[in-house]
């Protein structure tokens, strides 16, 4: 779990949710990242386990996101979860449905979930986005961890294609671009390294189970200092014009970057499908479905790890939204 603390050093300038500016954010730390189109690292394997480890893998690998596979994975997905590292080691190379990935499974939860059942991981959520993503599409991924959505969306688009993952955590994007150069995507990467909310320039950024937002003593690693922007700077910067699907994959907080965008955002920068992580629903200041029914957004899904809305009309409600706190919590 990573805990964003933003409420250190808010700029006092603009406002408690600083309007963007016409232009880009001056000196928005954005990285194009175009991945070629065969896979840069030739070492993908050197980290694949075979005898018994293998074996694990490959059954949980197997098993599809159906309702008899996931019956199946109940059982068998925790055994492939502590056995694997226990017999191998916590570095391990996957490949399934066509993508590349290099786990770290010690100290990342959604490495190990997709470790176990790489086929079920957020499966009909990735379903969903990828039926919202014409070729030339857009999809933009706040939390993107070590890629399994971003990676997702790269792949299914075409040369046209553009991502745009934001991962604050500098460790964790570092394993997500790692993740990008072993697959042939066609389409361009942009890497943001700032997190999505209320501008503050000392957001605390901390790992570890034991973090807690607002938590005054901190065990070793010591936290690191990241930048917090607006989403719509972010994507201004980035270069975009369109959103067709926004995610967030934020655990709480979702509603402090989220609804400022909206705010804020020209139509054709409002998202057709918005992805949100649910698990982080109890962490919202508001009702997060009844606000977006304000800009037009009516519920179309939920899957186990999601609730998935399609913007219908272009609504606004003209109310300035402040939230109850200033605490992010992201994955």
């Amino acid at each position: 779990m990573t805990v964003l603390t933003a409420a250190l050093l808010p700029d006092p300038s603009s406002g408690p949710w600083d309007v963007p500016p016409a232009g880009p954010a001056a000196g928005a730390p954005v990285i194009d990242y175009r991945a070629p189109v065969a896979p840069v690292d030739d070492g993908f394997g050197r980290h694949r386990p075979g005898g018994l480890p293998g074996l694990l893998l490959a059954l949980g690998a197997a098993l599809p996101a159906s309702r008899w596979g996931q019956v199946a994975g109940g059982v068998l997905g925790p055994v492939v979860r502590v056995m694997v590292p226990w017999l191998y080691g916590s570095v391990i190379d996957v490949a399934a449905d066509g993508l590349r990935r290099r786990l770290h499974v010690r100290d990342h939860a959604d490495d190990r979930r997709y470790l176990a059942l790489p086929r079920q991981a957020a499966a009909q959520a990735r379903v969903h986005v990828a039926a919202a993503l014409p070729a030339d599409g857009v999809f933009v991924d706040i939390g993107a961890g070590t890629g399994l959505h971003t990676l997702a969306a790269a792949h299914h688009l075409g040369p046209r294609g553009r991502v745009l993952a934001v991962e604050p955590n500098a460790a964790t994007r570092d394993r997500l671009a790692v993740n990008l150069s072993l697959n042939p995507i066609a389409a361009t990467v942009t890497l943001a390294e700032e997190a999505a909310g209320p501008i503050c320039d000392g957001l605390v950024l901390a790992t570890g189970a034991r973090k807690a937002a607002a938590t005054p003593a901190w065990d070793a690693p010591p936290p690191a200092l990241v930048r917090t922007r607006p989403l719509l700077d972010l994507a201004r910067a980035a270069g975009l014009h369109r959103v067709d699907v926004l995610r967030l994959g934020y655990k709480a907080g979702a509603d402090l970057a989220l609804i400022p965008f909206l705010q804020a955002a020209p139509q054709a920068l409002r998202p057709r499908l918005i992805v949100i992580d649910r698990r982080g629903a109890k962490g919202w200041g508001v009702d997060l479905p009844a606000t977006l029914a304000l800009f037009g957004y009516r519920a179309c899904g939920v899957t186990p790890d999601a609730l998935l809305f399609q913007g219908d009309a272009a609504v606004d409600s003209g109310a300035l939204w402040e939230p109850a706190d200033w605490s992010l919590v992201a994955s």
